[in-house]
């Protein structure tokens, strides 16, 4: 695995690793993040696993005794996505490492799927039943000495957020003692999985747990079955698996999974027992609600205001002023560029601005209780160079090393401004917001409602979740895409994304010109930007290869949301997001910094000029705009409402500039974290395609308003 950096005291090189290793596995939202943490401490180490764009938590346990694998939340061993592939190649790749399973003590009945498949694979280990806490106060009583029986492993009741238990089930997991929760299946399947076990080589563990994936139709353990066994070998395991494929028309897997669940029915039957609370009723009448069909949508509409208004307003409103402007703008750049001058001395002086800060209590995007305002006049990026000095090469070195840190494009006044007052506000409170509706358990409940929609784009409903980021920041969205099965799904999405989807700071500001004008030029904005989104969705999901998934959740138990586990799950979100999207913020910022200092934006400012102007029908100045919103697309649009505000724009023109400056190509950051996650070649494509795209759309929609009497004759 290539890992990054860790922190200080965090997880030495291989030299020192521990001997022995754990892993931990269970399904999403269960508290293994919560247990990992506590084992570890700051023994850490994030890594993406080989080949996946899945990231893999690994620590050395307090103890220093063993390391420990925190895998990726997984609901079975055949896997339906990237992230239970990559946990059940951990397990292929350590065989003897012991495993503890964290499941969620409310929702046994999904814990136990995985437990069966554990014994099939013949792994060791324990069980932490989590969340007890949380079970008991839902009147849940599980009978933890007839469960250790049934599945053979020491199991344990644990409450991770207060470090109740974990420890011991920890150690407990060395103790070398077999999941044994193992399922019959019918003859046919049963003979099956005999003819294929005695096929693997005989020192081969887990063998009745390859022989029932081989049948459930898994491709992806093909390759590591040839590198365990012959070509031959693998041809006529592949030749019994397709016998017995044809003896059931209906499906291997649906017989399988079906009996695996009458068993563990009975089984929850025997050790869980259920006292009704109020709690119980009132969680249970607001689940049903969540998927209704018609009180859904209200959930629907009420979490996604709650969602826009606590990013898009509050995050992206009220905090990143706060930063921005009180913090950065006030006090921190000012700071550094004073200290540039006297380090990096030249000829020249600062123009002094004054910089307001007003906080504000949003309502809406364009209603907001402004409270105080706290005015400063302190120095800015520009500056003149004293008249009638020539500069020496000492003095123009300082200059532009001057200019990398503290000028336009520096990497103090712009890169850490952006990343840390700018776009870690809106990520911090999307994750607590994200945090609350995982916790939960409403948002497979939000997919399933959303999956009619996301269908007709060749997605799912669990598309939603990126998308309703990208209102906050489309560069995290991009990389929140991950949780979709398949390449095809993750490239549409990060398409749609960076094609008409607003960031919350960009959203602000097109609402108000959008304020400015008729109902007529609204809805010409609002039904293009529609009917594009689903267009490039329908085409894209025919065009590009590879396949769809179909949306498959188990919908957990409604619960009230644990403040612990909220508060663990964002900062270890938050670490996440300094360690992988603030080094883009510097890339991109770099990048720029060139660009202006050769002259290069001026060249593109004038190629892009006729465009804007003749087919756009644009003024002059809005090229700027454009060539701004490359950087920050909210920049760009800011640009157009200052056009706007000097009216330099009549109506048409500015339904025009908010059609093309919604389409546009999205910021430098987000091309970057494309790179990132789908591949260079694939940022290259989107952004040729969204470039000329935004404008032929534009200029279309110009046409139709003027062809339609809608543009007022022009």
């Amino acid at each position: 695995m290539s890992k990054t950096d860790a922190p200080p005291g965090g997880a030495a090189n291989n030299e020192s690793r521990p001997a022995r290793s754990l892993i931990l596995i269970g399904n999403p939202n269960v508290g293994k993040s919560a247990i990992f943490g506590h084992l570890t401490g700051v023994y850490v180490v994030v890594s993406n696993y080989p080949g996946t764009t899945v990231e893999v938590t690994r620590g050395v346990a307090q103890s220093k005794e063993y390391e420990i694998y925190d895998t990726p939340g997984a609901n079975g061993l055949v896997p339906m996505s990237e992230d239970e592939l990559v946990t059940r190649s951990i397990l292929l790749e350590q065989p003897e490492a012991p495993v503890v399973q964290v499941a969620d003590m409310a929702n046994l009945r999904r814990a136990l799927i995985l437990t069966s498949q554990l014994s099939d694979w013949e792994r060791t280990g324990a069980l932490a039943l989590n969340m007890a806490d949380e079970a008991a106060s839902r009147g849940i009583h599980v009978d933890l000495k007839s469960l250790e029986q049934l599945v053979g492993v020491p199991v344990r009741a644990t409450v991770a957020v207060r470090r109740s238990g974990v420890r011991e089930i920890a150690e407990r997991s060395f103790d070398g003692r077999p999941f044994q929760l193992k399922m019959e299946f019918q003859e046919a399947i049963e003979k099956a999985i005999s003819d294929i076990t005695a096929l693997l080589p005989k020192d081969m563990r887990g063998k009745r747990g390859v022989a029932l994936t081989l049948l459930s139709g898994d491709e992806t353990i093909l390759p590591w079955l040839k590198n365990q066994t012959s070509h031959e070998v693998v041809q006529r395991l592949e030749a019994i698996r397709e016998h017995v494929r044809v003896q059931f028309p209906g499906g291997v897997t649906a017989v399988i999974n079906t009996e695996r669940l009458r068993r563990i029915d009975a089984i929850v039957a025997q050790v869980m027992r259920i006292h009704d609370t109020a709690g119980n009723h009132i969680l249970a009448l607001v689940s049903s609600w969540a998927t209704h069909p018609l009180k859904g949508l209200v959930f629907v509409g009420a979490v996604l205001y709650v969602t826009l208004w606590f990013v898009g307003l509050f995050g992206a409103g009220t905090l990143v002023d706060f930063f921005e402007t009180f913090v950065f703008s006030q006090f921190v750049s000012p700071f550094f560029i004073r200290l540039a001058d006297v380090v990096l001395p030249f000829p020249h002086s600062h123009i002094v601005e004054p910089v307001k800060w007003t906080p504000s209590l949003p309502f809406s995007a364009i209603h907001q209780v402004d409270l105080f305002t706290v005015t400063r006049s302190v120095p800015s990026t520009a500056y003149v160079v004293t008249d009638g000095v020539f500069l020496t090469w000492w003095q123009t070195t300082a200059r532009v090393v001057h200019d990398f840190f503290v000028g336009p494009y520096g990497m103090i006044t712009m890169a850490f401004a952006y990343g840390f007052a700018i776009v870690l506000p809106i990520v911090a409170t999307f994750f607590i917001i994200f945090g609350l509706l995982e916790d939960s358990g409403y948002l497979p409940r939000l997919a399933v409602m959303t999956n009619r929609l996301f269908r007709t784009m060749g997605l799912n409903g669990k598309a939603v979740l990126p998308m309703v980021l990208g209102f906050g920041c489309d560069t995290m969205a991009t990389m929140t895409a991950r949780i979709l099965e398949t390449k095809k799904e993750r490239v549409i999405t990060t398409l749609l994304l960076a094609l008409g989807v607003p960031c919350s700071a960009q959203l602000g500001v097109i609402l108000a010109m959008v304020a400015t004008i008729s109902l007529t030029g609204v809805l010409w904005w609002v039904i293009t930007v529609a009917v594009v989104m689903l267009l490039v969705g329908w085409l894209a999901a025919r065009v590009l290869p590879g396949d769809s998934s179909d949306l498959v959740l188990e919908l957990p138990p409604m619960r009230v949301p644990q403040f612990g586990n909220i508060i663990v799950k964002t900062i270890a979100r938050i670490e996440w997001y300094l360690r992988e999207v603030v080094p883009l913020f510097v890339l991109g910022t770099a990048l720029l910094f060139f660009l202006d200092l050769f002259d290069a934006l001026g060249a593109v400012r004038n190629f892009a000029a006729p465009v804007v102007q003749g087919w756009l029908g644009l003024p002059a100045q809005a090229t700027e705009a454009f060539l701004i919103g490359f950087l920050r697309r909210d920049y760009g649009a800011a640009g157009l409402l200052q056009l706007q505000q000097r009216g330099l724009l009549d109506e048409l023109q500015i339904v025009v500039s908010l059609v093309t400056i919604t389409l546009f190509v999205p910021c430098v950051a987000n091309v970057f974290m494309i790179a990132k996650e789908r591949g260079i070649r694939t940022a290259v494509w989107m952004v040729v395609f969204i470039f000329p795209f935004a404008f032929l759309v534009g200029g279309l929609v110009r046409w139709g308003m003027i062809l339609t009497g809608s543009g007022w004759g022009r």
